[in-house]
């Protein structure tokens, strides 16, 4: 199963810590941030598969919020993004 990494963001963008599990698929990864944001006082949940090997890119899965106590995510399925600043 691959490691996903999940990092609660603070309403001032900012995400002081992060959460590594793992799941099946992009779309349990999906469910369990949206436990996470739940859980957590946070806006939301940026949720990053990392490289399988030192030369690959950190693959962006998606979002998931919670505003005003309705869970909400947002997928992100297309080749992915760099984490390289």
């Amino acid at each position: 199963m691959p490691t996903y990494l999940f990092y609660p963001r603070r309403a001032n963008g900012v995400s002081l810590t992060f959460i590594a599990e793992t799941a099946e698929n992009d779309r349990e990864a999906m469910e369990l941030a949206v436990e996470i944001a739940a859980d957590h006082d946070c806006v939301s949940v940026f949720v990053w598969e990392p490289a399988a090997s030192t030369e690959g890119r950190d693959r962006f899965v998606g979002e998931a919020g919670n505003l005003g106590g309705e869970a909400r995510a947002e997928a992100s399925f297309d080749g992915g993004a760099s984490a390289e600043a």
